[in-house]
């Protein structure tokens, strides 16, 4: 399901090599990196979040618009701080992926959908053909560890 936003511009897609990590109140109380997004070449945060209701899209925001969401009301005013207080990293993926505007599955597993965060990213790198398993570690709880 890709949003009509792609027919307005030919080539005028969302590109990211550079994950982002957020711990929530949840994460940060059981010190684990509980949500995850892509950083768009301009800088904005493409993530999708189960917390915003079942199958809703991903969402383009600022630094200061992520703040605004209820479950990460307490981190900082900036990255800096985040970093600081070991509430928000960044990691590189090594390679340039496009980031769709819909909900995707895997190409190999059409029923392994996009639901959350997790899956979005997943499903994102392992169709550019990126191992994205570290994304099951004991580190983050952003993905199901039979997903």
């Amino acid at each position: 399901m890709e949003s009509w936003r792609r027919y307005l511009k030919e080539g005028d897609e969302d590109l990211s090599n550079t994950l982002f990590f957020l711990k929530s109140e949840w994460g940060k109380e059981k010190g684990v990196w509980d949500h995850v997004g892509f950083i768009l070449e301009d800088g904005n945060m493409k993530d999708m979040s189960g917390h915003r209701g079942e199958m809703v899209a991903p969402i383009i925001s600022t630094w200061n618009d992520m703040r605004q969401d209820d479950e990460f009301s307490h981190i900082p005013e900036t990255t800096k701080e985040a970093e600081d207080q070991g509430l928000y990293k960044t990691m590189s993926i090594g390679k340039t992926v496009r980031v769709p505007d819909g909900i995707v599955c895997r190409t190999d597993d059409p029923e392994k959908n996009s639901e959350n965060c997790g899956s979005f990213v997943f499903n994102v790198l392992h169709n550019a053909g990126i191992d994205p398993s570290f994304l099951k570690s004991k580190d983050y709880m952003v993905v199901g560890h039979e997903f």
